[in-house]
């Protein structure tokens, strides 16, 4: 396992395990949140929002934190944080040189390079609702600061990763009521 802490967010990623590479990053969530929850229950929990499945966003009910999981072949990368101080969090990654084809996705416009396509694919998954929101509609500012339909503002914070890896971060700050 490699790691890094970017603003308080726990990353660390790891080789896939052959035949399951939930299982792997099941394995890197529950480290990391042992570490910011120590004697919760770290039972992972995942329901998709449109079928119900036990697939989607990893959640640990029992545990005060955040999780997100990116998969770029052969690693798993995950991203932990305390829930008091994050409303969500999204991560994702792609092997560096990876050419996805996403130019149906934002026709007409020309698609982002890979550090931007990593930092949409953040805020879908901080969001929650994922490709459910076209991603040509989250929309990157200056300032490392993107927007999703109907989500609020997120900041994007790149994680210095593996050579080989692009990883972006999407957090979200949870509203405090003004005093």
């Amino acid at each position: 396992m490699r790691r890094t802490t970017v603003e308080g967010v726990r990353i660390a990623w790891a080789p896939l395990s052959p035949g399951d590479r939930r299982e792997t990053a099941d394995a890197l969530i529950r480290a990391l949140a042992a570490e910011l929850a120590p004697g919760s229950d770290l039972r992972i929990e995942r329901r998709c929002p449109v079928c119900g499945g036990p697939h989607g966003r990893p959640v640990l009910p029992s545990a005060p934190v955040r999780a997100s999981v990116a998969y770029a072949e052969p690693w798993a990368v995950v991203a932990i944080a305390s829930a008091d101080r994050f409303a969500t969090i999204g991560i994702d990654a792609e092997r560096d040189g990876a050419s996805p084809d996403l130019a149906a996705l934002f026709a007409p416009s020309t698609p982002p390079d890979l550090r931007g396509w990593t930092a949409i694919e953040a805020v879908l998954k901080a969001d929650g609702r994922g490709l459910l929101v076209a991603p040509d509609r989250v929309r990157l500012a200056e300032g490392d600061v993107a927007t999703a339909p109907g989500g609020g503002e997120f900041r994007i914070l790149p994680v210095q990763a593996d050579p080989g890896l692009v990883v972006s971060l999407a957090v979200q700050l949870p509203c405090r009521p003004r005093a």
